[in-house]
């Protein structure tokens, strides 16, 4: 019985130490020897050197067509466009309108000019307008002076020194459409001004979502790009010009970033300002456990755009880990995009001024490691619970 008893308590020991003790994070050294040889990785220390290239890093912008440096604002007339025609006539018998006594301008024998406003009018899609005596005019593109001179010039055999006045009623072809998160979406009409996507944004009544939350998504032609709200704010040279038929729509896209592994609290968290640092990330969460936690090993996992990727390995040779690097070459060629892993090492003072250097991103991960120790001391917990359930079996058979 007795040689029995030992054998069960054996087996179910070596059946626990088989199966592994689990753990809520992996080690610095289970997380450094894992490699897929299809996943190139790249392992670098935050060094001062390379927080000085990351604290460089812009958000990518608008393409350069959408900054239309050499774009000029203009009012031309277009085909939908409403306007309005008002004639000056100097003769006592006007073309327009009922024959009436000519006003006297309170000089002798100089009569005022009598003014007549012919009905409001839609710019036709072959661009032309008809004025009576004078027939169809094309309108369309020229500004309105221009298009109150080419009916000047129709009128002159037809009347004595015409004045013709031509006003844009209703600007339906020059306007961009403001949507989605705002307070007032619909078309806005453009002017001589320029206005710019932070004008139409306001014009809109602004976004009902904080900034930091929202993009702003530009459809010109076939092309559409986004941008942070936050960033078109902070970057003049996102701000664009906008353009007739321009649609421009604000989408809710809250950024968020995940801290993972021995800390108080695993979550995916907001941002709910403008700049949150590594540090703050962490407090957030509540820190690490204690007698768990690896502040040695606290892990920034990001996709860093090829280039920048590039600038951040040679900023500092020396804090990039080359047996982790299976070719070193591909990263010097560049890629759309490049996995990083920053390693920050909260034992040392230099640590915690990194970690305030660092700024968080859209879609970062944090990983606060397992201590080395932390298995052996579960290892422990587990042989102390069988010898002490040896020990109880063996004590109540002796009995």
């Amino acid at each position: 019985m007795i040689v029995s008893r030992r054998g069960t308590v054996l087996g179910l020991s070596f059946l626990l130490t088989g199966c592994g003790i689990p753990s809520m994070a992996p080690t610095s050294v289970e997380l450094l020897q894992r490699q897929d040889p299809d996943w190139e990785v790249y392992r670098v220390k935050a060094t001062p050197r390379v927080v000085q290239v990351l604290a460089k890093y812009q958000e990518p912008g608008f393409p350069p067509p959408f900054q239309l440096a050499n774009y000029t604002p203009n009012v031309n007339l277009k085909p939908g466009d409403t306007v309005g025609v008002t004639v000056y006539e100097n003769s006592g018998q006007p073309l327009f309108g009922t024959s009436v006594p000519p006003l006297m301008t309170g000089v002798p024998g100089q009569a005022a000019p009598q003014a007549s406003t012919l009905p409001l009018q839609i710019v036709e899609a072959d661009g032309t307008i008809t004025i009576p005596y004078v027939g169809r005019v094309r309108v369309a593109g020229r500004t309105p002076a221009q298009a109150a001179a080419l009916i000047q010039g129709g009128l002159d055999k037809e009347t004595v020194r015409p004045q013709v006045v031509v006003s844009l009623v209703n600007n339906a072809s020059n306007t961009v459409s403001v949507g989605g998160e705002v307070n007032k979406a619909g078309l806005m009409p453009l002017t001589l001004r320029g206005e710019r996507l932070l004008d139409t944004i306001a014009w809109a009544g602004g976004p009902k979502w904080p900034a930091i939350q929202v993009d702003v998504r530009l459809m010109r032609g076939g092309t559409v790009a986004s941008v942070p709200l936050q960033q078109v704010m902070a970057s003049p040279a996102d701000n664009v010009v906008a353009r007739p038929n321009d649609s421009i729509t604000l989408v809710r896209n809250p950024r968020t970033y995940v801290v993972m592994g021995a800390t108080q609290k695993v979550s995916s968290f907001t941002f709910e300002y403008e700049r949150v640092t590594l540090a703050e990330a962490l407090a957030q969460a509540g820190g690490g456990i204690d007698m768990i936690s690896n502040l040695r090993g606290i892990y920034l996992f990001r996709m860093e755009p090829g280039p920048f990727a590039r600038r951040v390995m040679t900023a500092d040779p020396a804090a990039v880990d080359e047996t982790y690097i299976k070719n070193r070459s591909a990263v010097l060629e560049g890629s759309p995009a490049t996995p990083v892993i920053y390693q920050v090492d909260l034992t040392q003072a230099d640590g915690y001024f990194v970690a305030q250097q660092i700024r968080l991103r859209d879609k970062d991960v944090i990983l606060v490691t397992t201590a080395e120790a932390t298995q052996f001391l579960k290892i422990m917990q587990v042989v102390r619970s069988i010898t002490g359930a040896y020990y109880d079996i063996t004590r109540s058979t002796n009995f």
